[in-house]
């Protein structure tokens, strides 16, 4: 048996809002927004040495590779604040404060491929695939994965130039 809806059809966007409004992320929506304007509002080289870290009612939080860019960020801060609500299209920043912690991932850098000639061992996949099985959040599982399988490579090698 079939039903109809005979209520008003909501845009699915209004729905979802709504939805995680009640869950409490309608916050992490703005802050996401505002991480996302940030090298088009400072532009790619202060973009390189910062990161927006956080956003609570209304201030900016963003962190810098050095004490350096924090003296000179501080005195640029009016004009970024001006950028990047303007960007926003709302006053969604009212100030911005920045410290020192950011470092910066080198382009060479990123995912490290496993040690070469090293395989790891049936009962090292088996510990591993134990470990991360639990883990609900399948990219955390993931990365955790990453970790150990390099981790236990690091140690296998160590071993082997020791000659055990």
């Amino acid at each position: 048996m079939r039903k109809y809806f005979k209520g008003h059809l909501q845009p699915v966007g209004d729905i979802l809002l709504a939805a995680m409004k009640k869950r409490g992320l309608a916050g992490k929506l703005e802050e996401n927004s505002l991480f996302k304007l940030w090298p088009k509002a400072v532009g790619a080289k202060i973009a390189a040495q910062t990161c927006p870290d956080g956003w609570r009612a209304g201030i900016l939080f963003v962190k810098t590779t050095s004490s350096v860019w924090v003296q000179q960020l501080h005195f640029m801060k009016e004009d970024i604040r001006k950028k990047i609500n303007e960007l926003a299209g709302k006053t969604a920043v009212r100030e911005i404060h920045f410290t020192v912690g950011y470092s910066p991932v080198r382009k060479s850098a990123g995912r490290r491929a496993l040690p070469s000639g090293l395989v790891l061992k049936e009962r090292d996949k088996r510990i591993i695939a134990e470990c991360t099985a639990a883990l609900k959040d399948r990219e955390l599982a993931e990365i955790v994965k990453r970790v150990m399988q390099t981790e236990i490579s690091r140690r296998r090698l160590r071993e082997a130039q020791q000659g055990r």
